[in-house]
């Protein structure tokens, strides 16, 4: 189904967004001008206070995927056994759990790995496993990650069966680095007998492949590819593939800078052994990327070396290189309430995120209730937990454009002057200018306590006759698709082929994107 994409100037060649059903006013190449909004991150509510994975340790290492009537999820439980330097310190077991409708998950028993350290039944990797060729899948410590690809889904072209995993591994002499494994049901897993690719970091991996540039993309810690001392890695690079084997291409693409934090650090309780100071005291500890509509969608952890503490942050991308962080850098998913089971650190999952679920969006995340100092902050008579947890939101909500305080009647302007009265709780949206190539046109928005006037005009401003915001049907209540209509017959389908803007007068309102149909 056609849609549409915003259009620069008649000299300029079309911004690079492919034709989308639905647009959501994240990509801010949409937006020509606001007046009297705040572009504004809407963060989700955790929707249960308990985990959906527990009790047992489940590792921030996972994958999420709708299957069948449902959803499936890959995690790694971390197993601690002995004692540093006497073997692993974790060795990690990959589990399987399902679900019908996204927030309660079952745990099939399914008979198919004994694990010493665990009697749970829906485990389908322990350590030092072969596959039914013998070929190793990983060593005595297990896997760390499962960034799952499920072909049915999305295009995987050098898939070898329906699932594509890849996770970090120390196979038997092979050595260390990161590992890929292919399933027909995602529960019996062959190893790729090229394992291990050189590349390897104590954070999980996170890969994709990119339908736009024709390539596989992995984001993860960089070896070498950094300034200062070895292990001052606590940052995102990002290396690339043509056929999942043969990676390089390295380059860093995410840092903290001097708005999170000054370019001096502190030797913190992990750093001591170091004898210097990871960097900021703000870093990334890792990136999950995904593809959504025509940009990247990012969900990075964000450490605070000095505190131990860790939380989730949302960026974006328009080439999957330069990221973008909204402003005040807020955490999306912050840490939980005091004494809660993730009240020490919050960190995202491996792939998979956001879900949908109806018309809710669920995004799982890590969490435990010990901050990376190793000191348990709540519920420490339950000792060291590491849980799954999931937030929501209404699909399309992660960032809009509202009015507020900035709009209030009264508030001095920078100039010193008194905004009017009739603007109070009122802002306007004006869109670049797009081919209209659909019958029917769509706005997300909240205006359950007030309303959305919507009028349309050329791509050089001046309104359409017969599509002026006096003969608009007001856009009211709160509403994922909320059509928009004018009165005396007028159709959007008569516009379609045209290029056109949409201006947008806000009354105590939010507007987060825009949906086509024919």
């Amino acid at each position: 189904m056609a849609a549409a994409r915003p259009v620069l100037g008649a000299e300029s060649k079309p911004v690079s967004v492919t034709p989308a059903k639905e647009v959501d006013f994240l990509d801010a190449r949409w937006i020509e001008h606001t007046y009297f909004l705040t572009r504004k991150l809407n963060q989700p509510q955790r929707f249960q206070e308990e985990p959906v994975i527990g009790p047992s340790p489940a590792a921030t290492k996972g994958t999420i995927l709708p299957k069948g009537d449902g959803f499936a999820m890959w995690y790694t439980a971390p197993h601690r056994r002995g004692e540093k330097g006497k073997g692993p310190l974790y060795r990690k077991c990959v589990h399987y759990a399902v679900s019908q409708d996204g927030h309660t998950f079952e745990k099939p028993a399914l008979g198919l790995r004994k694990f010493e350290l665990s009697d749970e039944k829906n485990i389908i990797l322990a350590t030092d496993e072969v596959d039914a060729q013998g070929r190793p899948l990983n060593g005595n410590g297990g896997g760390l990650g499962f960034c799952v690809l499920d072909a049915n889904l999305q295009k995987v072209p050098h898939a070898r069966g329906r699932y594509t995993a890849m996770f970090r591994a120390n196979l038997p002499q092979k050595g260390d680095g990161l590992c890929l494994a292919w399933s027909e049901d995602g529960l019996h897993w062959n190893a790729y007998p090229e394992n291990p690719i050189p590349y390897g970091a104590d954070s999980y991996s996170n890969f994709l492949y990119d339908e736009q540039l024709g390539l596989y993309v992995a984001y993860v810690r960089p070896r070498r590819i950094h300034a200062g001392p070895s292990r001052v890695n606590r940052l995102v690079a990002r290396i690339e593939s043509e056929d999942m084997i043969h990676w390089g291409n390295e380059r860093v693409v995410l840092d903290a800078d001097d708005r999170d934090a000054p370019a001096q650090g502190k030797l913190t309780s992990g750093d001591e052994s170091l004898g210097y100071p990871r960097g900021r005291d703000i870093q990334f500890y890792g990136l999950t990327v995904s593809r959504h509509q025509d940009l990247y969608l990012g969900l990075a952890s964000v450490y605070d070396s000095p505190k131990g503490s860790m939380w989730c942050e949302l960026v974006h991308s328009y080439d999957g290189i330069e990221w973008r962080r909204e402003v005040p850098r807020e955490p999306l998913i912050p840490l939980g309430a005091e004494g809660s089971w993730d009240c020490g650190m919050v960190g995202t999952v491996s792939a998979g995120c956001p879900l949908a679920v109806g018309d809710d969006w669920y995004i799982y995340y890590s969490g435990t209730n010990w901050d990376h100092h190793f000191n348990i902050r709540g519920m420490k008579d339950k000792g060291m937990l590491r849980l799954i947890g999931a937030v929501r939101l209404k699909r399309g909500r992660l960032v809009g454009y509202q009015t507020g305080p900035a709009g209030s009647a009264g508030q001095e302007s920078a100039s010193g002057s008194r905004i009017p009265a009739d603007w109070q709780n009122r802002g306007e949206l004006l869109t670049r200018p797009f081919k209209m190539e659909n019958a029917r046109l769509f706005l997300n928005a909240d205006a359950a306590s007030g309303s959305v006037v919507v009028s349309v005009l050329g791509r050089d401003g001046k309104v359409v006759p017969g599509f002026s915001s006096k003969d608009a049907v007001p856009v009211e209540g709160d509403s994922l698709r909320s059509e928009i209509l004018f009165r005396n017959g007028q159709s959007i389908a008569q516009l379609r082929g045209q290029e056109i803007r949409l201006r947008m007068l806000l009354a105590n309102a939010s507007v987060y994107g825009l949906a086509f149909a024919p």
